[in-house]
């Protein structure tokens, strides 16, 4: 084939996949608005959690492990409740008069309950019959706070929802794209080369899912509990944003699925003779040191995240180095390996 006609081959498949996530994305806009809700659900239960915790411990409870305390706590979360102080006005004080009330007229003529307001003159004098404020009693109730992320622009919902909808789509139609794909890529390969990528792609797509199972299942609970709790010392009220929350909810899983292909990047260099499987057992403490560093890197600005991802990481560094050792080589890779056939 000439450079023209490898071009060709290349558009045409490159259609083809655009096509099937064009598919895809039709079917993924209808599950988005439970896609968003989905992964709006551990940051709405680590919120309820921190609440509930801070007024405990505001109450005077210490131990927040104690048996007896958690019946209190699980409640407090279950029903998203938080505590709060109020000053009641006297009862002889709470009764308004009827031209201090107005209602909304409107909104009984559509079927609905009218709104019912007080008027500003009647609240003036309501705040002048008050007593002296040292008088007031102190009151402690519950109030439902069930706080979720916030949308600063009039589009950014509509965009967030096409966005959901294009990854639940790329997600669907990914075997079809990867196979147009793979259909131009495996026309220049050996047999051999392409026993190499049936072998080593499932063991690929296992490592991939793991490593997003593991970050939005496991370690995305506990960075939002940790960034809840350091803002809450710091006294700084939290809004999540809904762009802001869904960036971070995806490049999390994203960044631990593509770290955990360590083993594979270490099975390839050994394979092209970048680097011998002693090399890698000598400099096991270099290895160490370098994966510290990359999880901090692709992680946010927490502890927790970064040695959640850093101790898996170690086990692959070496589950890479028994890869190398105890899988037989092949025929190799590139033109060292040129098969006439």
């Amino acid at each position: 084939m000439t450079f023209g006609e490898h071009l060709e081959e290349l558009r045409s498949s490159l259609v083809k996949a655009i096509m099937w996530l064009g598919v895809g994305l039709c079917v993924g806009l209808f599950f988005a608005n439970d896609v968003i809700r989905f992964i709006q659900s551990p940051l709405q239960g680590a919120i309820q959690q921190f609440n509930a915790d801070r007024d405990l411990t505001s109450l005077g409870y210490s131990d927040l492990d104690d048996p007896e305390i958690q019946p209190l706590r699980e409640f407090l979360m279950q029903n998203a409740l938080v505590w709060e102080t109020i000053y009641e006005v006297p009862k002889e004080l709470q009764t308004l008069a009827p031209d201090a009330i107005e209602s909304n007229l409107d909104a009984a003529d559509d079927g609905e309950a009218p709104a019912v307001t007080v008027k500003p003159y009647a609240m003036k004098e309501l705040l002048q019959k008050l007593p002296d404020p040292s008088a007031l009693q102190p009151k402690i109730q519950l109030r439902q706070s069930k706080t979720s992320v916030s949308s600063l622009k009039i589009e950014e919902p509509f965009m967030i929802w096409v966005k959901a909808g294009l990854i639940v789509g790329a997600v669907l139609a990914s075997p079809m794209i990867l196979y147009h794909l793979w259909a131009f890529v495996a026309s220049g390969l050996h047999a051999h080369e392409r026993r190499y990528v049936y072998l080593y792609m499932p063991i690929s797509v296992i490592l991939f899912s793991s490593g997003v199972v593991l970050a939005f299942f496991l370690v995305l609970h506990y960075v939002l509990t940790f960034l809840l709790a350091f803002n809450g010392s710091m006294d700084v009220a939290v809004e999540p944003r809904l762009t802001y929350y869904v960036n971070f909810v995806l490049m999390l899983p994203l960044g631990f699925g593509i770290a955990f292909q360590l083993p594979l990047v270490m099975l390839f260099l050994q394979r092209i003779g970048l680097f011998e499987t002693e090399a890698y057992i000598q400099s096991w403490k270099v290895a160490v040191l370098v994966i510290f560093v990359m999880s901090m890197l692709l992680t946010p600005a927490d502890v927790t995240s970064m040695v959640a991802l850093a101790v898996p990481l170690m086990f692959l560094y070496f589950l890479g180095i028994l890869m190398c050792k105890f899988i037989p080589r092949g025929r190799g890779l590139g033109s060292a390996a040129y098969d006439p056939a």
